[in-house]
Formats: C-alpha cells, sequence, structure tokens
C-alpha cells in the first residue's frame, strides 16, 4: 500500500516539481490571478450596486464600459507585449534592459492617449447602430465619456508597469496595487452610486467616477514599487530614460500584432454581446448577469496567460525550449482545476448566482430577466474549459513571438463569430436563449485552432529581442539575472 502510495505522489509531484513545473508557474500565477480577480470585482461590484438602482443603468454600465475597453485594447495589448520582451530579457541575465524597455512602452502610452480619445463618436454612434433605446443610450454614452477622457488615461500608464513586473515574475506588486484600485473602488462607487454621506446620488456616473479615481490608484501604488531604492539600483533605473530605437523597434514589431489581436477580438465580442440587446431591455439585463459571471471566470485565466507569457518568455530568453513547452501544459493543468471549478458552479448554482443581481423590488420585469439569465448561465459553463485552452495556447504562441498568426487565426475566428452571431439574432431570429446557446459553441473552435498551433511548432525560432551586441552599441549594460526575494 505504501509503495502504491508513493508511486501516485511521485506521478504527481513530477508536474509540480522542477523548472517550469506546476509549481513554479504557481509561483507567478497566484498573484496574478488574484489581481485579475480585483479586476473583475471592480467592474462586478460597480454593476451589482447599479442593479440595485435600475437593472438598464447595470446595462448601460456594461456596454459603457465595454465600448470605452475596446476603443483603448489595441494600444493596450501593444503596449502589454513589452511584458513579453522584458520576461525574454529577464532570462536572458539583461536586466538593465528590461527598465530600457518599460520607457518605451510609457512612451508609446503618451502617444496613444490622444489617438484614443478621438474614438469618442465612433463609440457614441455604435449604440445607436445597435438599436439601444433611447434611454439606455443616454446612460451608456454618459459612462462612456468618463471612462474614455479618465479611466483610459490611467489604463494606459498603468500597462507598461505591470508588463515590467510581469515580465521580471515579480507578480504580488501587481497583486497589492490592485488591491489597492479595488478597495478605493468600492468605498467610493458605495457613496457616489447611492449618495452616501451627504454626497449627491450620481448613479452611473458616479460609478464611472469611482472606477477613474481606482484606476489613478493602481497607477500610483504600481509607480511606488517601481521607483524604489532596491529597484532603480538593480535595474538601472536612473539611465532608462531615454529613446531607444531597437527596443521600441521590437515592442512595434511584435507588438502591433499582439494589439491589433486584442481590439478584433474585444470589437468582435462587444459586437456580439451588443446584438443580443437587440431583443430589448429585459435580454440586455440577461445578458449582462451572465456577461459578469463570465468576467469572474474569464479574468483569472488571464492572469494565468500572462503567467504564461512570462515563463514561456523567461525559459526562451534562456534558449530552453523545453522549458517553453512544459511551462504551457503546466497552464493547461492549472486552467483546467479553475475551469472546472466553475463549470461547476455555473451548472449546479446558477439561480443563486443570477439572485446576485436581484433587485429590492421584485417586479414582473425581474422574473422575466431571471427566467432567461439562469438557463443561459447553465450553458455557459462551457465556456471556462473551452476558453481556458484556447488562452493557455494563444499565451505561449504569442510568448514565443509568433504573434502575427494569432492577429491573423484569432481575427478570422472571431469576425466569423461576429457574422455567425449576426445570422442568428438579426436573420434567422431565433428565440433569445437558443441564440445565446449556438452562439457559445464559437469558443471551442477556437481552442481547437490554437492548440494545432501549438502541436505543430511552427511558432519556435521567434527573435524577439535585439542581439545583445546591437543593444551594447547603444549603451545598454546587461546585467545577470538573480532570483527575487
Amino acid at each position: 500500500m505504501n509503495t502504491e502510495a508513493g508511486f501516485i505522489e511521485h506521478h504527481m509531484m513530477r508536474h509540480v516539481r522542477g523548472n517550469a513545473g506546476i509549481g513554479e508557474l504557481w509561483t507567478i500565477a497566484l498573484p496574478m490571478v488574484i489581481s485579475s480577480t480585483f479586476d473583475v470585482l471592480v467592474m462586478f461590484i460597480g454593476r451589482m450596486f447599479l442593479s440595485r438602482v435600475d437593472s438598464l443603468q447595470m446595462a448601460a454600465m456594461m456596454t459603457g464600459g465595454l465600448t470605452c475597453f475596446t476603443a483603448s485594447t489595441f494600444f493596450i495589448g501593444m503596449i502589454s507585449y513589452s511584458g513579453a520582451i522584458i520576461a525574454h530579457l529577464y532570462g536572458a541575465g539583461r536586466k538593465k534592459d528590461c527598465s530600457r524597455m518599460l520607457t518605451q512602452a510609457v512612451m508609446l502610452a503618451m502617444v496613444a492617449y490622444p489617438m484614443v480619445l478621438c474614438l469618442i463618436p465612433v463609440g457614441l454612434g455604435s449604440f445607436s447602430w445597435a438599436g439601444h433605446s433611447a434611454r439606455q443610450i443616454a446612460l451608456e454614452s454618459r459612462f462612456f465619456i468618463i471612462s474614455m477622457v479618465f479611466t483610459s488615461f490611467f489604463s494606459l500608464l498603468r500597462v507598461p508597469f505591470a508588463a515590467f513586473f510581469s515580465g521580471i515574475g515579480a507578480t504580488s506588486r501587481i497583486m497589492f496595487a490592485n488591491f489597492a484600485g479595488l478597495a478605493s473602488n468600492v468605498i467610493i462607487s458605495y457613496i457616489l452610486v447611492f449618495g452616501k454621506f451627504g454626497f449627491p446620488k450620481l448613479e452611473i456616473t458616479g460609478a464611472a467616477i469611482a472606477i477613474s479615481i481606482s484606476s489613478a490608484v493602481n497607477l500610483a501604488a504600481l509607480a511606488f514599487f517601481y521607483f524604489r531604492r532596491k529597484n532603480i539600483s538593480e535595474f538601472g533605473i536612473v539611465k532608462s530614460f531615454v529613446f531607444n530605437r531597437l527596443l521600441m523597434g521590437r515592442l512595434i514589431r511584435f507588438g502591433f500584432p499582439s494589439g491589433l489581436e486584442f481590439f478584433i477580438n474585444l470589437s468582435a465580442f462587444t459586437a456580439m454581446v451588443t446584438m443580443f440587446h437587440s431583443y430589448g431591455e429585459n435580454m440586455a439585463a440577461a445578458v449582462t448577469i451572465v456577461y459578469n459571471w463570465d468576467m469572474i471566470a474569464f479574468l483569472p485565466m488571464v492572469g494565468l496567460q500572462i503567467s504564461v507569457i512570462t515563463l514561456v518568455g523567461q525559459n526562451l530568453g534562456r534558449k530552453n525550449e523545453a522549458g517553453a513547452i512544459r511551462a504551457t501544459y503546466s497552464g493547461l493543468k492549472l486552467n483546467f482545476l479553475f475551469s472546472g471549478f466553475m463549470l461547476m458552479l455555473f451548472l449546479c448554482l446558477p439561480k443563486m448566482l443570477v439572485g446576485f443581481f436581484r433587485p429590492e423590488v421584485i417586479t414582473e420585469e425581474w422574473n422575466k430577466v431571471a427566467g432567461m439569465a439562469v438557463p443561459m448561465l447553465m450553458m455557459m459553463s462551457i465556456y471556462p474549459v473551452s476558453d481556458g485552452v484556447f488562452i493557455v495556447f494563444s499565451g505561449a504562441i504569442r510568448g514565443a513571438g509568433d504573434t502575427a498568426w494569432a492577429m491573423a487565426a484569432s481575427g478570422i475566428c472571431h469576425w466569423g463569430g461576429t457574422l455567425y452571431t449576426f445570422i442568428l439574432t438579426h436573420r434567422l431570429r431565433f428565440e433569445p436563449v437558443t441564440a445565446w446557446n449556438l452562439f457559445l459553441l464559437i469558443f471551442p473552435v477556437l481552442s481547437l485552432v490554437f492548440w494545432l498551433r501549438f502541436r505543430s511548432g511552427r511558432w519556435k525560432g521567434k527573435n524577439v529581442i535585439p542581439p545583445e551586441e546591437a543593444l551594447a552599441l547603444t549603451d545598454l549594460e546587461p546585467t545577470p539575472a538573480t532570483p527575487l526575494e
């Protein structure tokens, strides 16, 4: 019996121990998963507060916020790829180059902000194009404008610092910064949405202001960690504030497809979700409830994806392809644990989960909303598993530098899915719940495409970082990497 138990323990622990095993990945992933959960809760709590006021305001916050995020996703995706490059540099032992890369990312963020503001008229016009009611358009426009002007500014500047800490594996700093943002959001949102402690009752406007302030708090916390004395010395930050053509060139070369992929994917997903709002306000509220729980399932897996990108990048920076492959499959195993839990949650407790958004006064309208949301959430159970597979393999492929293929494949799949959703909702006019169930079949196809690409090995051999000799000519001084304390 002891021999059998020892064999089982040995078999299990071989997946955990060693370079790029589950243990090493988990050390990086846990703070990122928690950080992503904090990000989800910022939006989740705001929508939950608004559901106590008016279900339409809750729906307007979702569409307004999603449209704002979509407008900045191209630049966020491009800038965030600095994390993958930093991971390669850190794995190669070139730590002072890491701080130089952050400087390039901050410069790019400052250039991006005015371009994002130019998209405000497009976003406002999209609400009318989607066929929303006049009252919903007024609410979501208010939330959208505040978010575009203020939240997007702090979010763009926050990305380079978060990418730096994820790239070097110091993900606990991101976790603490996100917690500070969440705590400030809960307090300010409660005060402004409901008009507490003498403040006016601002409802959806208050929710928008609270998110903007929490983004600023998050940025301030990350900057505090970055400019600590030990970090300044270790990464040569004092001499890092210069434009570097080679590093900026790599960021644009690999980050451009990554950013475009992010924009294409989210704009397609936003279009898909918005199409369901054309069924009326009750369906809009039901979709918002389901989408909130979808974010609970999705964003923690984004934290896992960032960790896979980091460990794949660090191993490839050390010229260790076997370690990069093992890191990917370690991520897949962790994903199955989390997504399996979410699958059971959605299948077994849908009424309880929908009930979190129940208004104080139960109306016939709410009963109609809940009647659609419960079966939609149950069917949503296939999403965490299938999308989790996509997230892990796409993270590995992008971390290796195969960003152009990822952009093309993901764009074709997502916009093909958008056309499919349009046919379901606007041409065939299926019943709302039936259309939703058929819509979810898109995601297993997406995961299959990326798994096949990873299995083919065609993502290997990309040169993500410039040669050390070339950087030496621009006064970038490589230094050996040391383990983080």
